[in-house]
């Protein structure tokens, strides 16, 4: 699907029950207003599909989704400007530089301030609030609408969308094979990294001269009985309560469980 075009049919469909001035229309307006608000935010998780973790990809609420978004990148809701210059001197900025245009995102701030306020006004009062007198603000509502209206414009008219540029590590998982992409902050010096399709992990580390230290993130575990002692490696995620394994050697089953060491109080 293209969550973009689709966000801008629900601007479109917001504006034309806006512009018809009734009270009425607006719980309309503010429904389409926020599937825009969920398109254009499923259009930006998109564009961080090879890092975005499989699990999430079920969730819908937009906040949630831009909570993993910032986790991902800190500045995937901050608008942006992207340009171009040729270097005179490798890695010093180019002395001149040609603007492709600015892009304007859906931020966190926006989508914490209004997505929830919409969808208060698309039930019906509850039993409290109409005893105690409180009736729906239309005048409030119709200004909410048309600030959220304009601050989607903004974001679906930018000129360019969805830049992810960043810095790299980049390695074939030595599990399944699949190849792993994890975005590093600049301020990160050693990050975990899991692979997204299978039980691996890692610690990667700067090494200098953009090269980079790929750590296997394993334990080695012997056999709990005490005849045997067979020892294998697993991945730290396979170390979790109730995965059990056959001992190779004694073909007994081994299990990882909780424990309680007991010591007796000493004689006074």
């Amino acid at each position: 699907m293209n969550y973009r075009s689709k966000s801008r049919e629900h601007l479109k469909a917001a504006s034309e029950q806006l512009e018809t001035g009734s009270d009425s229309a607006l719980k309309y307006a503010a429904l389409e207003l926020r599937m825009a608000m969920e398109a254009v935010t499923y259009d930006r998780a998109l564009a961080f599909k090879e890092e975005f973790p499989t699990e999430e990809y079920d969730t819908w609420q937009p906040k949630k989704v831009m909570a993993v978004l910032l986790e991902i990148d800190p500045m995937t809701d901050k608008d942006s400007m992207l340009a171009f210059g040729l270097e005179e001197e490798y890695g010093v900025p180019a002395k001149q530089m040609t603007s492709l245009g600015t892009e304007e995102v859906l931020n966190m701030s926006v989508l914490k301030k209004h997505y929830d306020a919409l969808g208060s006004f698309l039930h019906i009062q509850t039993i409290k609030s109409t005893k105690g007198g409180k009736r729906v603000d239309h005048e409030k509502l119709r200004k909410r609408c048309e600030e959220i209206r304009g601050y989607l414009y903004k974001v679906l008219s930018s000129p360019v969308f969805n830049s992810t540029l960043g810095v790299f590590y980049s390695l074939k998982c030595a599990e399944c094979g699949k190849k792993i992409r994890k975005r590093v902050l600049r301020r990160e010096n050693t990050i975990k990294v899991e692979c997204s399709n299978c039980i691996a992990s890692y610690r990667v580390s700067d090494s200098g001269a953009n090269q980079s230290v790929w750590e296997h993130l394993q334990q080695e575990i012997e056999c709990a009985n005490a005849v045997c002692k067979k020892k294998i490696v697993v991945w730290e995620k396979e170390i979790r309560l109730g995965a059990n394994w056959e001992c190779l050697d004694c073909k007994g089953k081994n299990t990882f469980v909780l424990g309680v060491n007991y010591e007796k109080a000493l004689n006074r």
